[in-house]
């Protein structure tokens, strides 16, 4: 039954309106529970629509990695790879320098909210030019707009 969801969704380049709605819950990290900077607001959607979120990105990574598309240095969305081997990598890089005598300055960025500036536009642009098929890139640019959130406490 999925499958034919699955399906019918992607040829049609159509999300179903429920799989657009998330539901954001306020998670608490650490700290004083009476601070609103102490929670992580996470989303909760349509577990339908995660699978197929999953199988999508899975066989884009897939297809991305026989083409040879992702970099080396990548390490997010790559499978055995995470910010912790990303952390490593790093790690060992400035260890090799300081071992030959070299200076190290380091200068930290915060992409914690890159996605949600990221242009959709140029996104789906990118994905064409990497031979994404057609009916993907119209259920993702369908997937990206007009998404509704509620919220919960």
């Amino acid at each position: 039954m999925q499958f034919l969801i699955f399906n019918k969704s992607l040829i049609s380049g159509e999300v179903p309106a429920d799989w657009k709605l998330a539901n954001v819950t306020p998670i608490f990290k650490k700290g004083k529970k009476s601070s609103v900077s102490n929670y992580r607001p996470v989303s909760l959607t349509v577990n339908l629509c995660k699978v197929f979120e999953s199988i999508l990105r899975d066989n884009m990574i897939e297809h991305l990695q026989r083409r040879s598309l992702i970099k080396s240095c990548q390490h997010a969305f790559v499978r055995n790879r995470s910010c912790l081997t990303n952390l490593l990598v790093f790690m060992d890089e400035v260890t090799n320098y300081i071992d030959r005598g070299h200076l190290i300055d380091v200068i930290y960025s915060d992409f914690q909210k890159a996605f949600d500036k990221l242009p959709h536009e140029r996104l789906l642009m990118k994905l064409a030019a990497h031979g994404i098929a057609v009916n993907v890139l119209n259920w993702i640019e369908n997937w990206l707009s007009n998404r509704k959130k509620t919220c919960s406490a």
